[in-house]
């Protein structure tokens, strides 16, 4: 592996011009040299007396703490570590898009000894992303791995069709103050673990249609989506919320809303619900899609406002109640 880059020549310092030497001089006031030697004496003396009455002051003060040395801490990825994920995305892109006679962008990340048992015919693929940048303990190197849609013949049917399946590939990139180095071909890897457990949000309560949240809802999500009226009108004053523009959908319809509490529909001023919304979309040329929404809601001046999208629904609690401790026998004698 290579990694290349050109380091600057550091600049020549300047000569220093020589310091021009002042000329003595003798003193053509003999007596005022005499009075200057009795101040200086005399300051001396002063200067001694203000430091002895000032280490009794001193001495009288109660002792101050020390100062305590704050150690630095630093959580999440550096910079660079982030950055690694985006190189090892292009590494991977180049790897599978080169042959062995067209190498390509592949020579900018490994020697050209490395490409010497490459296919001779390049991989299709779509979709490249970043999974996750794992540093490894103890060393400046990261495990990045890296996924993308991959053409390949789906070796379970007789015609020989042509699908897409996600691959993980794991590349180890090295992180220094000179730059990312991959140390590795790209490792095709499984794909991340799925957990298989059921997920039950908060949102436990129905929200039926013409009610006030409900209206609120559907006002919303007509407006942020499909450019269908002012979404001003809807959300919480000072909300940072912005209509999606150009809109992307023609056509919205609210299937379902329900929310954690249920909505009064005259809400007093500050009362607080959050809501989950499913919704059908369809473009202009007729497709479809289904979408949910996580929305906070706040009452003002008897309605409901939108105050923000929250960007993951409430999950509800899964806390076990704890069982009353048994008491323990009382032993006998």
């Amino acid at each position: 592996m290579r990694f290349r880059k050109t380091a600057a020549a550091p600049a020549a310092p300047d000569a220093a011009a020589p310091n021009p030497q002042p000329t003595a001089q003798g003193s053509s006031w003999s007596h005022g040299r005499s009075l200057g030697q009795k101040a200086v004496t005399g300051l001396l003396y002063l200067g001694l007396a203000c430091g002895v009455v000032a280490l009794g002051m001193q001495l009288l003060l109660p002792p101050s703490k020390p100062a305590v040395a704050v150690a630095a801490t630093q959580t999440g990825l550096t910079v660079q570590q982030q950055e690694s994920g985006a190189y090892a995305m292009s590494f991977v892109g180049a790897w599978l898009g080169a042959t062995r006679q067209q190498p390509g962008a592949l020579l900018d990340y490994v020697a050209d000894s490395a490409t010497s048992l490459l296919s001779e015919q390049a991989w299709a693929y779509r979709d490249l992303g970043v999974v996750s940048i794992d540093p490894i303990e103890s060393t400046g190197t990261v495990s990045v791995v890296i996924a993308a849609n991959v053409e390949e013949y789906d070796m379970t049917s007789d015609k020989g069709t042509k699908i897409w399946p996600r691959r993980y590939f794991s590349v180890p990139v090295r992180v220094s103050g000179a730059g990312l180095t991959v140390l590795a071909l790209p490792t095709p890897v499984a794909a991340p673990s799925r957990d298989s457990s059921t997920v039950q949000l908060s949102y436990t309560k129905t929200v039926s249609p013409n009610t006030s949240a409900r209206t609120t809802v559907e006002s919303f999500l007509g407006a942020y989506l499909a450019g269908s009226g002012d979404i001003t009108r809807v959300i919480s004053p000072g909300s940072t919320i912005t209509a999606i523009a150009p809109a992307p959908y023609q056509q919205l319809k609210v299937t379902d809303v329900r929310s954690d509490l249920t909505p009064s529909d005259s809400p007093a001023n500050g009362d607080v619900v959050h809501v989950f919304a499913t919704a059908d979309v369809s473009s202009a040329t007729g497709q479809r899609l289904t979408t949910t929404y996580a929305l906070t809601l706040t009452a003002r001046d008897g309605r409901w406002e939108t105050t923000s999208v929250d960007p993951a629904p409430q999950e509800r609690s899964t806390r076990a109640t704890s069982k009353p401790a048994t008491p323990a026998p009382t032993p006998s004698h």
